[in-house]
């Protein structure tokens, strides 16, 4: 995808500073800043909640989102792209913030901050979840009847669904292959995904890229507005089905099926579900591309988030070719000699700091080194066996077996790239991959560790 000049300023130029952001929203709203809070959340961008206060008195609720400097990379994703769907959504009945401005100097934008909170997780009662939820199918059913004849998308220039699908797959391999990194598994989604492309009828439509739970605000048992939508792109609208469903797994819905009728109901569509099985495919696999990317934080989350996502491309994969996986038996290990320190460590981290600080911030750490911790125990007693069984089943798998893992890792990819082995077979070996990997991250994760996809349908 061609940058714009702009765009490569964002790459190499210098960082803006907070004060030259805030002199820049003082000069956009012609009044005074009454109030600067930053707000956590989100992977590469800083956020802040603004309060302005024009010469007439009035205050405004404002939201601004700057992107720093990054390397030149595949990536298309910049804040000045987010501008534009944020230009097209002000035509629409869509509910979303209001674009207020954009900086032309530093990838920088201002919109309205809309009112309610993101935390749906924390709801604990189901009817107004169910409530919400529909609210939030509801907007989406309004986005994608969003003529694109009559607006201007970043990115699309007309086309079918697939060849949308297809800028996108492009988009995101490209992504991996620039770290010059390669994992077997990401290559077996992506080759899945090219070689099973649907070709739907019907025209494509503004797809969010990232919709569910998280990234919708709420307040008194509605939905408020759609967040995030540096995502955006034209596109399959079962897609951000699949989004919804992805999400699930994070913050549940109550009857999901019943969301996928009202969605329907409201856009007159029917939900294709072997199209949102193929996209849960490929949301899945943009979400260890991310993880394999390493642009996220927290070394606690990363370890969390690797095992699961990883867990649920499997799960993704085997749905969508139909194929029925048995749960391999758990590694049995006993303590080592070692098991004692980090249960001395976690006691310390639970009870002498984060029981003890008022400091948000220090329990937060604490909370995120205790994650490490967990998973370190674990490893220590289950890695040489997990790795071991891996050998194991590379053996028989590949004549002569190899003889190292990194031996094992490399024909094993060649076998993927080159279509060597069946889908099945090679979706069978990484159910127990990530099911290894997912019991020595079961501690560390909670209660997501028996988190899985919703249905689709009763």
């Amino acid at each position: 995808m061609q940058q714009t000049a702009r765009e490569l300023r964002a790459e190499i130029g210098e960082a803006a500073s907070e004060g030259d952001l805030e002199a820049w929203v003082r000069t956009v709203v012609g009044g005074r800043i009454v109030g600067w809070q930053p707000i956590s959340g989100g992977n590469r961008c800083r956020s802040w909640a603004v309060d302005t206060e024009a010469v007439s008195g009035d205050v405004s609720r404002l939201y601004l989102r700057y992107q720093p400097p990054r390397p030149p990379s595949a990536e298309p994703y910049t804040v000045w792209r987010e501008a534009e769907f944020y230009r097209v959504l002000s035509q629409s009945d869509v509910p979303a913030p209001k674009l207020i401005a954009i900086h032309d100097g530093v990838p920088a934008i201002l919109t309205e901050r809309s009112p309610g909170k993101a935390d749906f997780r924390r709801l604990d009662k189901n009817a107004e979840k169910a409530d919400i939820a529909d609210d939030f199918v509801r907007a989406l059913a309004k986005l994608h009847a969003i003529p694109l004849a009559d607006v201007k998308l970043p990115g699309y220039s007309g086309g079918r669904i697939a060849d949308c699908v297809t800028v996108e797959l492009d988009t995101w391999r490209a992504m991996y292959e620039e770290t010059g990194r390669f994992d077997p598994l990401i290559d077996l989604g992506l080759r899945w995904l090219y070689d099973n492309l649907p070709d739907p009828d019907g025209d494509p439509v503004f797809v969010h890229g990232d919709a569910g739970p998280g990234n919708f605000l709420f307040e008194n048992g509605h939905m408020t507005a759609l967040l995030d939508w540096e995502l955006a792109h034209a596109g399959d609208p079962m897609e951000d089905l699949a989004w919804f469903s992805m999400r699930n797994v994070m913050e549940p819905v109550p009857d999901f099926p019943a969301r996928i009728r009202e969605y329907e109901r409201a856009s007159g569509r029917t939900v294709d579900i072997r199209r949102v099985l193929y996209h849960r495919v490929f949301v899945s696999t943009r979400v260890v591309i991310i993880r394999h990317r390493n642009v996220t934080g927290e070394p606690g989350n990363s370890i969390v988030s690797r095992g699961l996502n990883r867990r649920l491309l499997v799960d993704a994969l085997a749905a969508a070719t139909g194929l029925v996986l048995t749960a391999p038996a758990p590694i049995i290990a006993g303590s080592t000699e070692r098991t004692g320190y980090y249960d001395a460590v976690l006691d310390d981290l639970r009870d002498k700091i984060a029981g003890v600080s008022h400091d948000v911030r220090v329990v937060a750490a604490a909370k995120n080194a205790a994650k490490v911790v967990k998973y370190l125990r674990e490893a220590d007693r289950l890695a040489i066996l997990a790795e071991e069984q891996r050998m194991n089943d590379l053996a028989r798998m590949f004549v002569p077996p190899p003889k190292t893992a990194a031996e094992g890792n490399e024909r094993l990819r060649e076998a993927v790239l080159n279509h060597q082995i069946a889908p099945e077979a090679l979706i069978r070996f990484f159910a127990g991959d990530v099911a290894r990997e997912a019991q020595m991250v079961a501690l560390s994760s909670g209660g997501l560790a028996e988190r899985q996809f919703p249905k689709l349908r009763n």
